[in-house]
């Protein structure tokens, strides 16, 4: 007997085509560098947090978004943080009202805008 599939529900709009731009042509574009940090796997998390109108919110026991993005991604708080900039600076994530972010579903992010951040806030570096 063959196994039987359920159907997942959508979770709205905004987060499945964030999902789609990041699984498709973003993560080809994605530079090697943010590939090889754990920030890919980072914004995967990020359609986990959002709700259909792509607003990230934090979960039960969370302070903020920011914590709860790192914990749920399995990162430090300090690369979650440096993550959370990068992405606004790739223009996918925005923060519409302070502290509180949501998705953004651009057609060409700023990958090298994202990349300088994470370079600019590795341990060691001048803005470290």
């Amino acid at each position: 007997m063959p196994a039987r599939t359920t159907p997942q529900p959508s979770r709205g709009p905004v987060p499945d085509v964030f999902l789609s731009l990041l699984a498709g042509h973003w993560a080809r574009a994605l530079p090697s560098d943010l590939r090889r940090s754990r920030f890919l796997a980072w914004l995967y998390g990020l359609h986990a947090h959002a709700d259909p109108h792509g607003w990230l919110s934090a979960r039960e026991g969370s302070g903020n978004v920011p914590d709860s993005l790192a914990r749920a991604s399995c990162t430090s708080l300090r690369d979650g943080g440096r993550f959370l900039a990068a992405a606004l600076a790739a223009g996918v994530v925005t923060e519409r009202q302070p502290g509180r972010y949501a998705l953004a579903t651009t057609a060409a992010p700023d990958w090298e805008a994202a990349s300088a951040v994470l370079s600019s806030t590795e341990p060691g570096s001048a803005a470290a």
